[in-house]
């Protein structure tokens, strides 16, 4: 008989592990690189695009309290939530929500369970799952989100009162360390995603080289918080600033921001100012354009959250969302809005609010490092 350690990390679902083919092993009764997991850990964090990048120095802390031989299971929502784990070597499996995946989770059994979301899709998963420990949400018999444990009480109640999320000045990352019982040490956030022969080929196309200072100027914002967005017209007066400071800048956007990328790049165009256009970048080419900017300026959006898991210098604007959720790890230099008070996670668009971070302020953040 032939025997198997299906408990090692290293043991395949689908085919032999590398290690028995290298080896050229029968079974795992010879194997000298065993290595037993020490615990199952589900992490449930679906969306959005940014917080799952922050989300990321979780692992670090897993691992430190459980050992390299944990094995973490990350469950991610459709589409580019997996490109941005894509690589993590803190990840032992990405399993993406369908309903394949939730008849998995039905059966195999977890130590730990995570569920750092508080929507219906996530809570009813956390319902289903079968772990030794639950922390984070699940779905009440009253329609409802509530915690596995008390330190995740906090989160929830900040979610169900405006009052208290306004008042809050915990961080996200912070807040999650809370939820799963973890000391918070600052860990970083990580991407792995980097398509470093599109980051080659961009340079050549715009013959830029290592000693051109390059900085980039985000457009984006999401369609439920428009306002996030900088006012073209602060974006196109920054812009003519910097070149005459010998700058290189880059003006990008992504879907929703193409045809406000292309008024601003035909106001601004010149040698010296270069843009996505007209390509529309997945995740691994979006960091690998952001790997090559000196400098960052953005709203609080997901191209914040990897420059910063870049550790590149970035310039953050806040118009109506909180600033102080946001951990800065030092490469962070925060505007904000005075009208953020008033606007507090407004959903409406408002030009004064947009344009009330001018444009010499954020030269002058540039000039002062």
């Amino acid at each position: 008989m032939a025997e198997f350690k299906r408990d090692c990390k290293s043991f395949r679902e689908d085919y032999a592990c590398e290690v028995m083919t290298a080896e050229g092993l029968k079974d795992c009764s010879g194997c000298m690189f065993y290595e037993p997991i020490s615990k199952k850990i589900l992490l449930i964090k679906l969306g959005a695009l940014g917080d799952i990048l922050r989300t990321t120095p979780l692992l670090f802390a897993l691992k430190k309290k459980y050992g390299n031989n944990c094995h973490i299971t990350w469950l991610v929502d459709e589409g580019e939530g997996k490109d941005i784990l894509k690589n993590n070597s803190n990840i032992d499996k990405i399993l993406v929500s369908n309903h394949q995946t939730i008849l998995r989770l039905k059966h195999e059994k977890f130590n730990i369970l995570i569920n750092l979301d508080i929507d219906q899709k996530a809570t009813l998963v956390a319902n289903e799952v079968r772990a030794e420990e639950k922390l984070g949400y699940y779905f009440n018999e009253d329609g409802k989100p509530s915690f596995f444990n008390k330190s995740s009480e906090y989160y929830l109640n900040r979610v169900f009162s405006n009052y208290l999320n306004k008042t809050n000045r915990k961080t996200y990352q912070e807040m999650i360390f809370e939820i799963a019982e973890l000391p918070y040490n600052k860990e970083e956030s990580v991407i792995s995603n980097i398509d470093k022969n599109y980051a080659n080929e961009f340079m050549k196309k715009h013959d830029l080289t290592k000693k051109d200072k390059i900085i980039c100027i985000n457009l984006g914002s999401s369609d439920r918080w428009p306002s996030k967005a900088w006012h073209q017209d602060n974006i196109i007066e920054l812009t003519k600033k910097l070149k005459k400071e010998g700058y290189k800048v880059l003006i990008r956007g992504g879907p929703n921001e193409e045809g406000l990328l292309e008024e601003v790049f035909l106001r601004v165009k010149g040698k010296d100012v270069f843009s996505n256009l007209p390509e529309i970048l997945p995740i691994s080419k979006l960091t690998a354009l952001l790997s090559l900017c000196d400098r960052v300026i953005t709203g609080d959006t997901l191209v914040l959250h990897i420059a910063i898991a870049l550790r590149k210098k970035t310039i953050a604007l806040f118009f109506c969302t909180p600033p102080w959720e946001i951990e800065g790890y030092g490469v962070v230099k925060k505007l904000i809005s005075p009208l953020l008070d008033q606007n507090f996670y407004t959903d409406s668009y408002d030009k004064k609010l947009t344009k009330s971070i001018s444009a010499l302020e954020v030269f002058k953040a540039i000039k002062n490092g």
